[in-house]
């Protein structure tokens, strides 16, 4: 049994940028904000679909957007934090692989609905619970984890450095998800969810009972077992 390429994670990987400009399209001469930007924004602005305003790159270290290319404009503030100085000021906020990184989830995405324009929209990816992988990073103490994760990713050490990962606010879309970003004040709220994952790879016997697994789950749309997710919701 395999999982249909919709519900496949590499496609919530692959799709994200294409995903993103689909958004994007929507507000011509708009204000987006992308969290979690650093010195490395993930777009490039000539990679937008229309003409912007302003393409904002946020960060909680003022010296990662002090090396961001000069183009973006730069916010420094921690997601969860204190945001006043940028209420009602985006058309589009979005995120990839930032919010499991959050300790407060709730905090985040209520300070994202501040911080939208009404009729805004915020876009994120994320990884979610309950996939295995997640909780063993989730339970494993910070060090040990990533010894782990660099043993089987060396690659990780210099391309994408693993942070602490608490996963607040990081489900597929079950009720619980569904009534927290209600009760922010979103009008609407979507959540596609995904199947399956990489981490088992270098894991033949352990890779294919999770395959089979994920399939499963894929099949009769477990969410309580999604890899990953794209949470869109309208301010």
């Amino acid at each position: 049994m395999k999982i249909e390429n919709s519900k496949l994670w590499s496609t919530a990987i692959d799709g994200y940028p294409d995903e993103l400009r689909r958004i994007v399209a929507n507000y011509e001469g708009g204000d987006i904000l992308e969290l979690g930007g650093g010195r490395r924004p993930s777009f490039s602005l000539d990679d937008m679909p229309v003409k912007l305003n302003s393409y904002t790159v946020n960060d909680i270290s003022a010296d990662e957007l002090a090396v961001a290319p000069p183009e973006y404009r730069k916010a420094c503030f921690d997601v969860s934090g204190d945001v006043s100085n940028f209420e009602g000021m985006y058309d589009v906020v979005f995120s990839r692989f930032l919010a499991e990184h959050v300790r407060d989830g709730h905090a985040m995405h209520r300070n994202v609905h501040k911080v939208l324009k009404p009729g805004g929209v915020a876009f994120h990816l994320i990884p979610t619970l309950w996939a295995s992988p997640f909780i063993v990073n989730r339970l494993l103490p910070e060090t040990l984890g990533r010894k782990l994760l660099t043993t089987f990713f060396p690659i990780r050490k210099e391309v994408s450095p693993k942070f602490p990962a608490y996963y607040s606010m990081c489900k597929g879309d079950t009720e619980g998800m569904r009534s927290k970003f209600a009760e922010i004040g979103y009008s609407k709220v979507e959540i596609r969810e995904f199947y399956g994952h990489y981490y088992y790879d270098k894991l033949p016997v352990v890779k294919q009972i999770e395959d089979a697994l994920s399939a499963v789950a894929a099949k009769n749309e477990w969410s309580w077992y999604t890899s990953y997710a794209y949470i869109t919701a309208w301010k």
